[in-house]
């Protein structure tokens, strides 16, 4: 037992290193490739190209979807809108997966990536164990979300999927606003994945106030379809307006057309 007894110790590292390199085998194994990042350590940025969600790749046996991601001097946090189901929450913990690959020494799923160490990765993502009995869920969520800023620096990385949908658009549009207001004067690089268009348009103006205090810039990300289906690309550009509401009610069955024909055959 005394010669041995470092072994006890080395355990998790050799669980680690076990667990992820079966990992990496699996997914060399379906053909996906994966890249060894180039660690930046002068400048804040994430640039990946042709990135994907390994967890997704894991579980699909159709064409994965990859995109390209880059956090630089033109934006450091990015609003990401699109349909539902369109691919938003899938890029935004690829990204936050492909950074925690990068600082565990691990290759990360992209084609080719070059990745600055993060200080810490912040998520806030819907959960099922909320306080909501005192605070009530927007004020769990808004909890949460003063809780990292206690924390966060402008070494973090921030991933937000769909914060503040607990409420109302222009409440939480406005909530919104000024949390990435303040992500931006601090100089984080971040994602916001939302279904508000209304905070998407009012990327410019939150730019206006945040860079005259010296804060990083602010960009849009947009969730693509084409001719009607999800593509699952997500481009740089600005979102087009759609609430993509119909697309949803013709999913479900709930437009009007639909509604009066089950109403005429009861």
């Amino acid at each position: 037992l005394e010669n041995t007894d470092f072994l006890l110790n080395l355990m998790p590292e050799i669980e680690f290193l076990v667990k992820a390199t079966n990992l990496l085998r699996v997914l060399y194994k379906k053909g996906l490739y994966l890249c060894r990042p180039e660690i930046v350590a002068d400048r804040n940025i994430f640039v990946a190209h042709e990135i994907y969600n390994p967890c997704v790749a894991l579980k699909v046996d159709d064409e994965i979807i990859t995109n390209d991601v880059e956090f630089d001097e033109r934006a450091m946090i990015f609003v990401l809108t699109g349909p539902n189901r369109g691919g938003k929450s899938v890029i935004t913990c690829a990204v936050g997966l492909a950074q925690a690959m990068a600082q565990l020494g691990m290759p990360v799923a992209a084609e080719d990536a070059a990745i600055s160490p993060a200080d810490a990765i912040f998520v806030h993502f819907p959960t099922g164990a909320e306080d909501t009995i005192d605070k009530g869920r927007l004020g769990e969520e808004c909890a949460r979300l003063r809780d990292i800023f206690d924390a966060v620096t402008k070494n973090s990385l921030v991933l937000l999927d769909e914060s503040l949908s607990s409420t109302g658009a222009y409440e939480a549009s406005y909530i919104a606003s000024e949390i990435l207001s303040g992500f931006a004067v601090l100089g984080c690089r971040g994602i916001f994945s939302t279904h508000l268009h209304e905070l998407a348009a009012a990327v410019p103006e939150i730019n206006e106030r945040s860079v005259s205090l010296g804060g990083v810039r602010i960009d849009t990300l947009v969730a693509g379809i084409e001719e009607g289906k999800r593509s699952f690309k997500i481009y740089r550009a600005k979102p087009d307006g759609k609430s993509y509401a119909r697309d949803i009610a013709n999913r479900y069955g709930l437009t009007y057309e639909n509604i009066v024909k089950k109403v005429e055959s009861k």
